[in-house]
Parts: C-alpha cells; structure tokens; sequence
C-alpha cells in the first residue's frame, strides 16, 4: 500500500527571502539592525559588519566586539545589542515591534578576518556605548 507525503514541498531560498532576517535590538528595545547569517546590516539592509569566530569586524578588518549567547559586546565584554533569543547576559528590555525588513543589497565577500584576540568573560552589565558607537568606531 502506498503512502502519500502529504509534506509541503521546499520552497526554493530566493536572494529577496526575507525569512532569514533576524532583528537586532538595543539596551532600549529598539530595533537598530538585521542579523543575515554572518552578516550585521543597518535598518535600511546594507552590510556593516560580519561575524567571524564569535568576533565582530568592520569591513576594513577592524575587531569592533564579540558576538555570543545572542549578544553583542564591546570589547570589554559589556552588553549593546541583543537578539530574540538571547541567553548569559544582562536583562533585557520589552522590545519594540520590528519594521518590516528591508530588502537586503548584496553583501560584498568578508575579508580574512584575523585572529582575535581572547575575548574577555561576558559581563551582566549594558555598555556605556550604543550600537551606532559600537558599529561606527570615528569616536575612537
């Protein structure tokens, strides 16, 4: 007797699948960037960043934090952005709806990270930073 698969079939992942876009919330609740596989993008869904051994770098190769347990951490190990489902860390904040993602341009090929340097312990404290401080290193 045969047995018929009543499973949707696969939909095929298309480069405008938008399914795959996580929300990056601040020590606020806000939304403040989408999570795309390794890659960090802004609110508007350009690349800013990758993540790379648990390391987070700027394209021009520069170690901007950690990214671990759904965190985001300065270097210091301190909180400035969380996701969804997040675990070891400060509390979080109710977070605001996200909008609706953006569609995503294409992200250029990360560059060869180097190795980081050992990430110091994880901290139950938010940073003094904010995201933007954290992604866009001028003020250093």
């Amino acid at each position: 007797m045969w047995v018929r698969d009543v499973r949707p079939a696969p939909r095929p992942r298309r480069s405008f699948d938008l399914s795959g876009m996580e929300p990056i919330f601040d020590k606020q609740g806000r939304t403040v960037g989408w999570l795309v596989d390794d890659t960090i993008r802004d609110l508007s869904g350009r690349p800013v960043a990758f993540i790379a051994w648990d390391s987070l770098f700027d394209y021009s190769n520069q170690l901007l934090g950690r990214a671990s347990d759904g965190f985001f951490r300065d270097l210091w190990g301190n909180a400035v952005g969380f996701l969804n489902h997040h675990s070891f860390g400060p509390l979080t904040p109710l977070t605001a709806l996200p909008p609706l993602p953006p569609l995503p341009s294409i992200a250029p090929i990360h560059p060869i990270p180097p190795i980081p340097p050992l990430a110091p312990l994880p901290t139950l404290s938010w940073s003094p930073w904010s995201w933007e401080q954290l992604i866009h290193r001028e003020r250093r």
